[in-house]
């Protein structure tokens, strides 16, 4: 199966020495779940936006850029998410992706009152889909973001939430899944986003955020999510498209 990385912002050395930019985060983590899969990435700050039936599904990343914000590319983008929604095609987005697609579906996104989301935190799972393979109350995720999904678009699930992020995990039937944290991210990774905006941060934040890193993350359970997301989503289209040609007959 190929999967189509759409990456919308770049990790600065040295950080991207030791740890790859997030398409290599990406492909590095879901291949370790899945090792049929096969990527393409295409940077979307360049204007590189797929064709919609050049891979089977798409996974839109993370990106230090906002997903309110105007720029061409980003406009471009919305415009590239619009189309793959009337298509349904099967649709993965993270953290900036997660938000910039409620944003092209109709939400609002902006920066949250409530500061920083830094390290790690914990949601409660609202809601079961059929490709998440274990049921579980809670999920723990790697998160980066001060930004938050405010408003979700019509037709779009809340699938998790906590206080300080209401609209954590967003679906809508099962051609579309986002999330804000990072199933992608490493520990090391994280550890090393807290550090740099250090200055950023109170002492008791700074803090607090390691010792959120060290307890137990679900990042490999979420990453299950996403490959049988894609994996069932494909099942899906081909039994629309079987239906479809019994119609035609």
């Amino acid at each position: 199966m190929k999967i189509g990385i759409l990456t919308c912002g770049h990790v600065d050395s040295p950080l991207s020495d030791d740890h790859g930019q997030y398409a290599d985060m990406i492909e590095a983590s879901l291949y370790e779940v899945n090792n049929e899969f096969t990527f393409q990435n295409y940077d979307a700050t360049k204007g590189e936006l797929p064709h919609h039936d050049e891979c089977h599904g798409f996974i839109i990343t993370g990106s230090v850029h906002n997903a309110y914000d105007n720029d061409p590319w980003i406009l471009a983008l919305i415009d590239w998410i619009v189309s793959c929604e009337a298509r349904r095609k099967a649709l993965v987005g993270i953290c900036f992706g997660h938000q910039l697609v409620a944003r092209a579906l109709g939400g609002t996104v902006q920066k949250s009152d409530k500061g920083w989301g830094l390290g790690s935190y914990e949601v409660q799972i609202t809601a079961q889909k059929k490709w998440m393979n274990l049921s579980v109350d809670t999920a723990r995720l790697l998160v980066s973001h001060q930004d938050q999904v405010i408003i979700v678009p019509s037709g779009v699930k809340v699938i998790a939430r906590n206080d300080f992020c209401p609209n954590f995990m967003l679906v809508r039937d099962n051609h579309l899944f986002t999330v804000q944290g990072h199933p992608e991210f490493s520990t090391s990774f994280t550890e090393k986003l807290v550090e740099k905006r250090k200055h950023l941060l109170s002492s008791e934040y700074y803090q607090q955020a390691f010792i959120e890193i060290d307890k137990p993350q679900d990042s490999a359970l979420i990453l299950h999510w996403i490959d049988n997301f894609f994996v069932m989503s494909q099942h899906d289209k081909a039994i629309e498209n079987r239906t479809k040609q019994i119609e035609i007959l």
